[in-house]
C-alpha cells in the first residue's frame, strides 16, 4: 500500500507532467539532456576562378556553429581491431551530456573515412551539403567536398576557450585509436573559399541571379544523422549575382 508521503509525491509528479507537458517528464535516474543545436550561418567570400582546363568555379566560404546547450561531441570507432587505421571506414557514435555532469553514447548512421586529398585528416561523410540552384530551387551544382571534419575553428558566441582543438588529436587517430571530433558550446567549423574542393562547377551556367544552399546533418528520414534540440535551423542561403569575373551578394537568410 502507497504510504501518505508516496501518495503526495505521485501528485506532485502527475501535477508537473500536466503542467509542462510530456518532454519534461524524466524517468527516474535519468538526468535531462544537453543536446547540441548544429546551424549554418549564409555562406560568404564568394570568388571566381578559372582552371587551366577552361572550367569556372564558384568558391565560397562556410561556417556551422553551434547554438545548443551542449557540446556537440562525436568519435570514429573501428568496429574490427579498435584501432582507426587510415585504410578504415569508421562507425561514429555521439556523446550527449546530461545536466548532473554525466555522458551517454548513442550509436549513429554517420561513417568516417580518412581524407589523404590534402587535407590530411579524417571525415564525416556527407555532414554538410551545399548546392547552387536557381531562383525557382531547381538545383544547377552541388559542392565537390563530401567529407567534413568537426572541430573549433572560430568563435560565434562563447567567450570561453576552445575545447576541440589539435591540442586534444581533433580528426586524428588518438592515443585510444580513437577519432575525436566535435563544436563546443558558442563555436562554430569555418570551411574557407581557398581550401581543397571547397567549390561548384559552373561551366556554362550564365551569368545572373542564383542562391547558394547549404545544409549542416542533412535532414534524413530519422531528422539527420545526430541528435539536435532543434532540427529546423540547419540550413542557410545566399542570393548572388554571378558576374563576368566577379560574384556580388544581393541577399541572405536570418543568422541563426
Amino acid at each position: 500500500m502507497m504510504t501518505r508521503r508516496g501518495l503526495r509525491l505521485a501528485l506532485v509528479l502527475a501535477l508537473m507532467a500536466i503542467a509542462v507537458g510530456p518532454a519534461a517528464v524524466v524517468r527516474a535516474g535519468v538526468s535531462p539532456e544537453k543536446l547540441p543545436d548544429l546551424a549554418m550561418l549564409p555562406p560568404f567570400d564568394f570568388h571566381l576562378e578559372t582552371t587551366g582546363d577552361d572550367r569556372r568555379l564558384l568558391r565560397f566560404s562556410t561556417v556551422s556553429v553551434n547554438v545548443g546547450p551542449g557540446r556537440f561531441r562525436i568519435y570514429g570507432i573501428d568496429a574490427d581491431d579498435g584501432v582507426a587505421d587510415h585504410e578504415d571506414i569508421l562507425s561514429v557514435v555521439q556523446m550527449i551530456k546530461h545536466e548532473d555532469g554525466s555522458w551517454s553514447q548513442r550509436d549513429t548512421t554517420a561513417k568516417m573515412s580518412w581524407s589523404g586529398d590534402g587535407h590530411d585528416h579524417w571525415h564525416v561523410l556527407n555532414f554538410q551539403k551545399f548546392k547552387l540552384v536557381t531562383l525557382d530551387s531547381s538545383v544547377l551544382g552541388n559542392v565537390v567536398k563530401t567529407g567534413f571534419c568537426s572541430f573549433d575553428s572560430v568563435p560565434y558566441t562563447s567567450a570561453r576557450p576552445a575545447f576541440f582543438t589539435a591540442g586534444r588529436d581533433i580528426c586524428q587517430t588518438n592515443a585510444g585509436g580513437k577519432v575525436l571530433m566535435g563544436t563546443s558550446r558558442g563555436w562554430g567549423d569555418i570551411y574557407r573559399w581557398n581550401i581543397a574542393f571547397q567549390w561548384i562547377d559552373i561551366t556554362g551556367v550564365p551569368n545572373g541571379k542564383y542562391k547558394v544552399r547549404v545544409v549542416v546533418d542533412p535532414p534524413l528520414a530519422s531528422g539527420g544523422l545526430f541528435r539536435e534540440s532543434n532540427e529546423s535551423n540547419n540550413r542557410s542561403w545566399t542570393k548572388i549575382h554571378i558576374g563576368t569575373s566577379s560574384v556580388t551578394i544581393l541577399d541572405q537568410s536570418r543568422q541563426p
